[in-house]
């Protein structure tokens, strides 16, 4: 055992404040740099990205950061309602809080004081017992959302219903009646979408609605040239988060970074997110950062992502230049976040030689 002022070799050890020993003056060939410890930091940063468990798994297990951060954090914590939940606790906030108001805020769109929900465009399939979801449409062009958003705003105007779109990819409904009591984040929704219609207090109305909306959509000339060039059409909304305009902000000492996109609206809701920095070395220094990257679609981006902010950031953990580092991500249903606070030098000795590959959670999974 390694005592107060012991020697080895040519140097000296000592325990820090944190309880690690630390090498001085050593200049033999058992240096190992990232073993001794570092000045503790009170930097907190949350890393959310979108999609990220989506990638092939076996790319995954094979990222060594990942698996050396699921080591620190042991468990992770599911959260079954989704990404922008997940984001919502990041942030000190209520899993339950209404995300159609602060996502609207986010994409640039101030609903008031009035009840709103998102309406984000999807492509619904006719199933053999069942309506199937196919996905949302991210591809619309500024014209197509406009004139859709017309037809729908003609068609529901004297139902008390206002569609909106701040961006093409960002679609909203305002009503002067009561929104649905229940309704299903879209993130959690795969192939048949009966049981995640809305549910609960004033449903009816709505179900009504949505089959109106479908009809609508079905014969738009906006479909009939998306359909004829090979591009998903827009056959259906799906309205979920609905709720007012409330005071929900970020706490102090909380500062958002956001890419552009749907992904990063609740971010921008919360707080006047910053641009988000080339990569975590441009990351300023601040009390808690929560940073919401672009979407991952697929390998390349998913090594481009790790390289630029997972694997730096894992790192810095490890030399004690943050005092946590939490994962937030999603693909899989669900979202789950990882929680690790700085790691001991044997919980760095070990997550370098004997960390299991990194293991991608799974809907209903626990830890």
């Amino acid at each position: 055992m390694l005592r107060h002022g012991d020697k080895r070799g040519n140097g000296r050890w000592r325990i820090d404040s944190g309880g690690d020993y630390r090498m001085l003056d050593f200049a033999g060939p058992l240096a190992v740099p990232w073993l001794s410890a570092q000045p503790r930091s009170f930097m907190r940063v949350t890393l959310a990205v979108p999609k990220l468990l989506a990638v092939e798994r076996s790319a995954l297990a094979g990222v060594p950061a990942l698996a050396r951060l699921d080591r620190y954090a042991g468990p992770f914590i599911a959260e079954p309602r989704g990404f922008d939940a997940a984001l919502l606790v990041a942030a000190g906030q209520s899993r339950d809080a209404p995300t159609a108001p602060l996502a609207a805020l986010g994409a640039g769109f101030d609903p008031g004081d009035a009840l709103v929900l998102r309406a984000d465009p999807v492509t619904l399939i006719a199933g053999r017992d069942d309506v199937l979801l196919a996905g949302r449409v991210d591809d619309l062009d500024a014209a197509d959302a406009t004139s859709m958003i017309a037809t729908l705003n003609h068609h529901f105007a004297a139902d008390g219903l206002a569609f909106h779109a701040p961006r093409p990819d960002a679609w909203f409904v305002t009503t002067s009646v009561a929104a649905p009591s229940i309704t299903t984040e879209l993130s959690e929704v795969s192939g048949p979408i009966h049981a995640h219609l809305p549910r609960g207090a004033h449903a009816k109305a709505w179900r009504q609605w949505l089959s109106e909306m479908q009809m609508l959509l079905h014969e738009h000339p906006v479909n009939v040239a998306r359909e004829a060039a090979g591009r998903a059409p827009v056959t259906g909304l799906w309205l979920a988060g609905g709720g007012a305009r409330t005071d929900l902000r970020a706490p102090v000492g909380t500062t958002m970074f956001a890419a552009p996109g749907p992904s990063g609206d609740v971010a921008r809701g919360l707080a006047d997110a910053r641009p988000l920095p080339a990569d975590f070395a441009g990351m300023p220094s601040v009390d808690h950062a929560i940073v919401v990257l672009p979407e991952v679609t697929d390998v390349p981006a998913m090594s481009a992502l790790v390289a630029e902010w997972i694997d730096p950031a894992v790192r810095s953990l490890e030399r004690r230049a943050l005092s946590s580092l939490a994962l937030v991500a999603d693909g899989t249903g669900g979202a789950f976040t990882w929680q690790a606070p700085a790691p001991s030098w044997w919980q760095r000795l070990r997550a370098r030689f004997a960390a299991p590959a990194f293991g991608v959670p799974g809907p209903g999974d626990s830890p």
